[in-house]
């Protein structure tokens, strides 16, 4: 059975505020249509997330709220996604139940953009969701993979990647097949 792997990159979020620590950092309002427009993107795609691990920051878990996932995905929130390496994360998806066909996991970078690389199958990846993450993997980037087991991670296949319009280096020029529509 084919299961779907969603990573996710928190949206755009606050700079540091005196006296508050990095996990406290929120949401700007750019983020939370970043959020919005994420969740309408999942929708469209048809991905039915039932299954979510999400780090404990602030910023995370309001993304998180933003996609205003269908369904009732069981959502786990996990105190060390926050800052984990590649490792860390590609453990935790490792551990996903075998009845789960579709999970997101809700970071950050550059521990997200890593899990991606060291699974992904470069072989085997769409060319053009590999052109979205291929230098950059910008706030609310979202990257879909196929994995036939939880346990069997290595070799993906980067089936589709969305980020915000203008997030790719320039606002002329915007990869159609990558960006997320409404985010202009």
């Amino acid at each position: 059975m084919t299961r779907t792997l969603l990573l996710l990159r928190h949206a755009e979020a606050e700079t540091t505020r005196p006296g508050f620590r990095d996990r406290d950092r929120r949401l700007t309002e750019r983020g939370r249509e970043q959020a919005k427009a994420v969740g309408d993107a999942i929708r469209a795609e048809g991905w039915m997330v039932d299954q979510v691990l999400c780090s404990s920051a602030v910023r995370t878990r309001e993304t998180l709220g933003g996609l205003a996932l269908d369904g009732q995905p069981t959502i786990e929130v996990i105190d060390s996604l926050y800052n984990a390496g590649s490792d860390s994360i590609v453990e935790l998806i490792e551990t996903l139940p075998d009845r789960s066909r579709c999970a997101l996991v809700v970071g950050h970078a550059p521990g997200i953009p890593s899990v991606l690389w060291e699974l992904v199958d470069q072989t085997a990846a769409d060319p053009s969701a590999s052109s979205v993450v291929s230098t950059r993997f910008p706030p609310a980037t979202l990257a879909a993979l196929t994995v036939d087991d939880w346990s069997e991670l290595r070799g993906a296949r980067l089936a589709r990647a969305l980020t915000a319009a203008g997030d790719h280096g320039t606002d002329a020029e915007v990869i159609s097949a990558g960006h997320i529509e409404g985010l202009e």
